[in-house]
């Protein structure tokens, strides 16, 4: 690899870093105060199918979007201190694409749907949507700087 690309590189990894760990901090919010309604959502769950599909598909889009975000930051904290090929870079770079992009879509096919709550006491829920929201704009800003990467790896 290029020794000229190679700060260039740190630097992207360094603030993918720094956006992966806030996204995740954001992301716990997201799911703690999601989990503030686990008990009632499991008890419909018992007596509703609807409910039981919907608390399974809330657990795995928060999951989803969680990993891909883990996932980039691992990554791009270690490509920092560690450097690889190119071709390893651009190997981590089209996973870190791809899972992102995943998950982008497959939290958005559940939570696009999701209106807000004007009830008293579903404040933590509709701040919840708020934020899954604001990942899943985290997540295509990721995926877009690991797609920088994988032009910079690609052609210098």
């Amino acid at each position: 690899m290029s020794s000229t690309i190679q700060p260039v590189l740190s630097i992207i990894y360094s603030l993918q870093a720094a956006f992966s760990a806030y996204s995740l901090y954001l992301a716990s919010i997201s799911i703690q105060n999601l989990q503030k309604y686990e008990e009632k959502s499991e008890k419909a769950a018992e007596w509703s199918n609807t409910a039981e599909k919907q608390l399974h598909k809330s657990r795995t889009t928060q999951a989803s979007g969680t990993l891909a975000m883990v996932a980039s930051f691992i990554t791009s904290s270690a490509s920092i201190f560690y450097p690889s090929s190119k071709f390893a870079g651009l190997a981590i770079a089209c996973a870190n694409v791809g899972a992102l992009l995943a998950a982008r879509v497959h939290v958005g096919n559940f939570w696009n749907g999701k209106a807000k709550v004007p009830l008293p006491g579903a404040g933590e829920y509709n701040d919840a949507i708020s934020r899954t929201q604001a990942l899943r704009l985290n997540m295509a800003y990721l995926a877009s700087s690991w797609g920088l990467c994988v032009v910079l790896l690609a052609v210098l």
